[in-house]
């Protein structure tokens, strides 16, 4: 579907250059934050598809921001996403919102804990389709004690 960061995405005008120089499209975003990080990178039209990193470009809300300047330079939306059921959930209501959305990139399904860490027990994505729903929130709630027995060693629980 692309070609996913040929260049360090830091350097626009290189990217710019790979981008003109073919027809395969090129994608690029999952190590940039903030909006002002892919400003030059839409500006320039350095890619054909941006990738934002949801938690780590800035949130559900500025990720949303980014989408919406690309959309003014005809740039589609395609999030990186190795989020959890919930962060995936969470993107994929971010992802809902804007019209400029291509496709929520996913590769994490042979986790263990992947239909185990939400109450719901069940696998969010049916048939290649993640079906939000008009529950309160994202849609799902943690299930804390299958969520302490995956917590990283050493970190502290959300209390």
């Amino acid at each position: 579907m692309w070609l996913e960061e040929p260049v360090p995405a830091e350097n626009v005008d290189a990217m710019r250059t790979v981008t003109q120089s073919t027809s395969v499209p090129i994608c690029s975003g999952e190590n940039i934050y903030l909006r002002h990080g892919f400003r030059d990178l839409l500006e320039k039209q350095a890619v054909n598809i941006i990738m934002p990193d949801i938690p780590k470009c800035g949130g559900l809300s500025e990720c949303r921001k980014i989408a919406n300047m690309a959309e003014i330079y005809y740039i589609p939306f395609a999030p990186h996403n190795v989020s959890s059921p919930i962060g995936t959930l969470a993107s994929a209501h971010v992802c809902a919102t804007v019209p400029n959305f291509l496709v929520l990139e996913f590769h994490w399904l042979h986790r263990d804990y992947w239909t185990t860490i939400i109450q719901e027990k069940t696998d969010i994505i049916k048939d290649g389709f993640i079906h939000l729903d008009g529950k309160p929130g994202i849609g799902v709630e943690l299930d804390e004690e299958v969520g302490r027995q995956y917590q990283f060693p050493g970190t502290t629980w959300f209390e």
